[in-house]
This record gives structure tokens, sequence and C-alpha cells, in this order.
């Protein structure tokens, strides 16, 4: 069983720009090599661009939607077979993209689970958010409560049923966002219900029966603003490493999960962005091998 890599080196639809450097800096600082010699069969990092004759002088939301698509390719070719795949992105707006490829690689009606580590709850709909950032609304527009254009053009075959979601760690929520969750089948994990082991892993269990397939979306924002210092959402009382791999360890548990996404590195700030950049690249080397299913004693 491989590993595939897909970078898409984008803050909404800018290429390298503030959260967009992020991919880069994690594979700059050698995260392929560590992962090979820890005994992960990973391929060479694919990276997606969106083409300059695609983008259109319009709402950004149908860039993000068009750089999906091309996520989307790149993702379902990935998935052929028994392989894996690790999406290092810039925002969390890349994950529409992220399902639209499963549902290429495996059809529409494919049950697919989403699994979502944030300090936030990123279900905000234009309705309900006070910033308007999107990166704030990636499940709702998953869930077909708002952007029927970014889903058209990201090509996203059919949206995904609030009861196969989950969301982790949260700490912070709208409260229209809120009202609108809790209007929903979505399982909301607060910070401390997520540390609850039994917690988390009989949520773990519960989404394993419904689903073919999951997909869990890492926001390294979900981490302490120790461990994130340029983080550009700090959220404080964050989880530790290993609260992290201890939780990633349940959801590997199930044997369902297909792509791990991982977003929200800002390697910028000096100091700060190289602490951010270090603590990725960790939790990554900590969780993907055993993800793949090498044990620890292989690795030394």
């Amino acid at each position: 069983m491989g590993l595939s890599l897909v970078a898409v080196p984008y803050r909404y639809d800018e290429l390298h720009d503030g959260l967009g450097l992020g991919p880069g800096a994690l594979l700059d600082g050698g995260l392929v090599v560590a992962l090979r010699q820890a005994g992960v069969e990973v391929s060479d990092p694919v990276e997606v661009r969106l083409p300059e004759d695609e983008r259109i002088d319009g709402p950004i939301a149908a860039n993000i939607g068009r750089l999906g698509a091309h996520v989307g390719r790149h993702v379902s070719e990935a998935c052929e077979g028994e392989g894996r795949v690790l999406v290092l992105a810039g925002d969390d707006t890349t994950s529409v993209g992220v399902i639209a490829g499963l549902q290429l690689a495996h059809g529409a009606g494919h049950r697919i689970g989403i699994v979502w580590f944030d300090a936030h709850g990123d279900f905000n709909t234009p309705e309900t958010s006070v910033s308007n950032i999107l990166a704030g609304m990636p499940l709702a527009i998953l869930a077909g409560l708002a952007g029927p254009l970014w889903r058209e053009s990201a090509m996203l075959a059919a949206t995904v049923p609030t009861d196969r979601m989950v969301i982790a760690g949260v700490r912070e929520l709208d409260d229209a966002e809120e009202q609108l969750l809790r209007s929903t089948d979505v399982q909301i994990l607060r910070h401390a219900e997520s540390l609850s082991g039994w917690t988390f892993a009989d949520a773990m269990s519960r989404l394993a029966e419904k689903v073919d397939e999951i997909y869990v979306h890492i926001d390294l924002d979900v981490l302490d603003p120790s461990l994130v210092p340029s983080s550009s959402t700090p959220s404080p009382r964050g989880m530790t490493l290993a609260n992290m791999e201890k939780l990633l360890d349940q959801a590997f548990a199930t044997g369902k999960v297909a792509v791990v996404g991982l977003a929200g590195l800002n390697p910028r700030a000096g100091q700060r962005g190289e602490t951010s950049t270090a603590s990725a690249k960790a939790l990554l080397l900590a969780v993907i091998p055993r993800w793949m299913g090498i044990e620890r004693s292989e690795r030394t």
C-alpha cells in the first residue's frame, strides 16, 4: 500500500500567498525524505495548479471551485487501487475538492465520512458568518447549505449528509453558526469532549458503521498556539501533539481513512513560522507511518 502526496499551495485562489506557502515549507523541510526513512512508500509530490486560462473575473468561490476540480482529479487518480492520499493544503477550502475527488473515484453514491479537526466549526454560510471568511464555510458547502456555484465549479457530484460529519477539538463557534449546527446531525465534540477517549472513539465507531471511506481533515489551529504561534486563526487552550496523535490513531483504527488533509500552516513570521512548521512536520511523521501500517518498532 503506497501513499500519494498532493500539494495545493494556495490561499483561496491565490498561488503561494500566505497559507499557500505552507505545503512548500513542509516539502522543502524534508517531509518526503523523512517519511521514506520511516518506511512509508510515498510517491513524489504532485502540485495542483489552477490554469490561468480557467480563472474567471467573478466570485472568488468560483475560482476556488475550479481549483478544487483539479484537486479532485488528482485525488481520484491517487485513490486508484488500495492507495492512500495525503493532501497538503494552504487553507480549508481545498476540502471541497478532496471530497469531489473521492466521489469521482468511487461514484456519487459512495458514502464518505468527514472527521474535521479544527478550533472552529467551519460550518458558516454567508448568512451566519460574521467575517464572511470563505475558509470558515467548507463543511456547510459540502452539506449543501450554501455555495452552489462553488460546488458546481468543483465538480462535486453529491452533498455529504450531516450525520456523516464529526467536528472535533472545536473551541470557537459563531452564535448563528452554532444554531445552524444544532439544527443538523453533525456530531460536535468540543475540545474537552474530544480529549475524552471513549467519546471520540465511540464517535469514530458509529461513523465507520455509516460510511465506506473517511476523510480526516486537520486545521493546524486545532493545536495549542504555543505549537503553531504563526497561526492566522489562533485559539487558546488547544491540543498537544500527543493529544492529536491519540485521536488520529483512533480515527485510523476504523480502517476506513482514505485521505488525510492538513491545512492552515503559516510558515512565515520568522521563528514563529519555523516553530509552526516543525510542529506540523512532527505530527505528520508521528501518525502517517502508523496510518500506513508501519509499527514504531519497524522505524527504529
